[in-house]
């Protein structure tokens, strides 16, 4: 599933070849991707416009339409965009063309129909209506708000971090990620019955940060992570980048985590 590093990069396409651009058409292949959309509303409030600035909350990429509204997008499992210059390049699982008049075209791509698109007037009113946290990289996120959200928690401390109504952005591998380069075993419990220090705590939110931010700078492509990184390595069989000790995985809040026994010991 795309997590911020991905939507961040999603962005950085969308402003490198979007921006700007007048948009001769739309075409939506799927009504099942909108969401609260009538039929033709999105072709008519696009059509024409240009787009004007992008915004980005955790998994959600918002875009200006100039006509006082924003298209919304949320990439569900497997979605992404992707720009092109020949119609015959459309790529498979296209769910939504735009067309530029200028050159070239923009599609929403998404094969499992998972994500959705949608428009808006006011992306912070959309993100209450969500219940989201803070996005993970919001500056508004600091130690101090970090460490209130989770001296309420009585649960593990992986499934917490992946909690959209707590912090927008974190998914299932970066999850792991920012655990394994706390130290932090997934199951560890925070909150009110913690087995997490707060010298651990503190660990976490500054690995949160460098995680998130190494992803983006690599454009979230995971062969360029750095070679301490769990997040390459993350298959069965393999070992930790760090001690060389075989992965171990396990479920934990109902999504198969991966972790080293020995980087990452569990609190008996």
């Amino acid at each position: 599933m795309p997590e911020l590093p991905e939507v961040a990069t999603f962005r950085k396409h969308f402003e490198n070849h979007a921006m700007g651009q007048k948009i001769a058409s739309v075409q939506l292949k799927d009504s099942r991707i909108t969401r609260g959309l009538q039929a033709g509303e999105l072709e008519r409030e696009l059509s024409g416009r240009k787009f004007s600035s992008t915004r980005q909350h955790g998994k959600y990429l918002f875009a200006e339409t100039g006509g006082g509204k924003w298209l919304v997008m949320h990439f569900g499992m497997t979605g992404y965009l992707q720009y092109f210059e020949k119609p015959e390049e459309d790529p498979k699982y296209d769910r939504m063309l735009i067309r530029f008049e200028r050159r070239g075209f923009l599609s929403y791509v998404n094969q499992r129909m998972l994500g959705w698109i949608g428009l808006t007037a006011n992306p912070d009113e959309l993100i209450e209506q969500k219940g989201l946290g803070l996005s993970a990289l919001d500056p508004r996120l600091d130690y101090a708000e970090f460490q209130r959200i989770f001296s309420r928690l009585k649960g593990e401390i992986k499934p917490a971090l992946m909690n959209q109504r707590l912090i927008a952005g974190i998914g299932n591998l970066y999850a792991d990620e920012i655990l394994f380069q706390a130290g932090i075993h997934p199951k560890m419990k925070a909150g009110g019955f913690s087995e997490i220090s707060e010298k651990e705590l503190k660990s976490i939110f500054v690995c949160i940060g460098e995680v998130l931010r190494t992803a983006i700078d690599k454009n979230a492509d995971f062969g360029r992570l750095p070679q301490e990184y769990l997040i390459p390595n993350r298959r069965k069989g393999a070992k930790c980048p760090v001690c060389e000790n075989k992965l171990q995985t396990a479920k934990v809040g109902g999504r198969t985590s991966y972790f080293c026994p020995k980087c990452q010991k569990a609190r008996r």
